[in-house]
């Protein structure tokens, strides 16, 4: 490849343009950049660990803690003691955020559907196809985990 920024930059670009999107759309719920992403992990498995979310996500246990306090504050989510481990907080779904799913989807599905307005149905199953691939050979080869994450991980 001549210039890895011809891939990296788009999706970088497709990235942000998630973030911000949300972002805005959220915004009046009181759900801040990149929190919608905790409640998306705890609708497929709500109770795990802070630090399970934090691993899932690929996010510091700093930033992890912060977007979970800002969560709890607004009534979204709680934590509770593991009985297993003292030292650890599992994470839980309040009723206020298990109603907010449907309103997050719809905003997630929005997105997506302007992402893809101009595919045609072949070349959008294509794409979901490669991007797929491509996320499965990072996990793969746990390039996903290199430098900083692998250090947090460590610890």
């Amino acid at each position: 490849m001549e210039d890895p920024r011809e891939i990296c930059g788009p999706i970088a670009h497709i990235y942000r343009s998630h973030i911000a999107y949300m972002a805005k759309e959220l915004e009046e719920y009181g759900i801040g950049s990149g929190q919608f992403d905790f409640l998306m992990v705890l609708y497929r498995k709500d109770g795990i660990s802070q630090e399970t979310l934090a691993r899932a996500l690929k996010v510091s246990k700093a930033t992890s803690t912060r977007a979970i306090q800002g969560l709890e504050k607004e009534g979204y989510i709680y934590r509770q003691k593991d009985e297993n481990d003292l030292r650890a907080y599992r994470v839980y779904l309040t009723e206020k955020g298990k109603e907010m799913r449907g309103v997050i989807l719809e905003k997630l599905i929005s997105f997506v559907d302007t992402l893809l307005s101009d595919f045609t149905p072949e070349e959008e199953k294509v794409f979901k196809q490669l991007v797929q691939k491509a996320a499965f050979k990072l996990c793969e080869s746990g390039c996903e985990l290199r430098g900083k994450d692998r250090q947090d991980d460590s610890k």
